[in-house]
C-alpha cells in the first residue's frame, strides 16, 4: 500500500480477506501512492457512500414512522386503562385526562412528524447532491482534517464489505476457490 514504511495489519476479531479488499481499494483510491486520496480519486465510492447514506436515512424515517404508530396506540392504549379505571369516580375528571392524553399525543406526533420532515429533507439533499458534494461527503466521512488516512477509512469499510463485493466481485470470486 502506497510508498509509506508502515502497512495496516488486520485488526483482531476482523476477517482477514474483507480487510485485504479494504486495503485493496484504498490502494486503488490512493493510486499514486502518496497515502492521500483526493476528490477525483473517489468518485465511485462516493456514490456507493450516498447510496447507504440513503439507505439509512430511508431505514431511520421507516422506524420514525413505525415509532409513530407504536406512540399512537400506546397513548391510546394508556388512556383507555386509565379512562376505565376512574370512569366511576367523575366525568370532569375523565374529561380532563382526555384533553390531557390527546395533547400529549399532538405533541408527540408533531415531534415525530418534525423528524420525519428533517429526515425527508436531509434524503433529498443526499439525493440531489452532485458528484463533487457527494465526494466531499465521502471524503468528510474517512478524514481527519480534511485528509483521508486509512486509519479512518478501515473504520468506515469494515462494516460495508458488502460494497467491496460490489466492487470487486473477482477478488471475493478468487478466495471461495482456494
Amino acid at each position: 500500500m502506497g510508498s509509506a514504511t508502515s502497512v495496516p495489519t488486520c485488526p483482531k476479531n476482523f476477517d482477514q480477506h474483507d480487510f485485504s479488499a479494504i486495503q485493496k481499494l484504498y490502494d486503488v483510491l490512493d493510486d499514486d501512492g502518496d497515502f492521500e486520496v483526493n476528490c477525483k480519486e473517489v468518485a465511485q465510492i462516493a456514490e456507493i457512500h450516498v447510496a447507504n447514506k440513503i439507505l439509512v436515512k430511508q431505514q431511520q424515517l421507516k422506524s420514525n414512522e413505525t415509532r409513530k404508530t407504536l406512540t399512537t396506540e400506546d397513548v391510546t392504549r394508556r388512556l383507555n386503562n386509565e379512562v376505565s379505571a376512574i370512569k366511576s369516580a367523575c366525568l370532569t375528571k375523565i374529561n380532563e385526562l382526555r384533553q390531557r392524553r390527546e395533547s400529549d399525543l399532538k405533541q408527540n406526533v408533531r415531534s415525530i412528524d418534525n423528524k420525519s420532515n428533517e429526515l425527508r429533507a436531509e434524503i433529498k439533499r443526499l439525493e440531489i447532491a452532485s458528484p463533487p458534494e457527494k465526494q466531499a461527503m465521502f471524503v468528510s466521512a474517512v478524514s481527519v482534517d480534511d485528509r483521508i488516512s486509512f486509519k479512518e477509512f478501515f473504520k468506515y469499510m469494515r462494516k460495508r464489505t458488502q460494497n467491496l463485493r460490489e466492487l470487486y466481485p473477482e477478488h471475493y470470486k478468487a478466495s471461495t476457490t482456494n
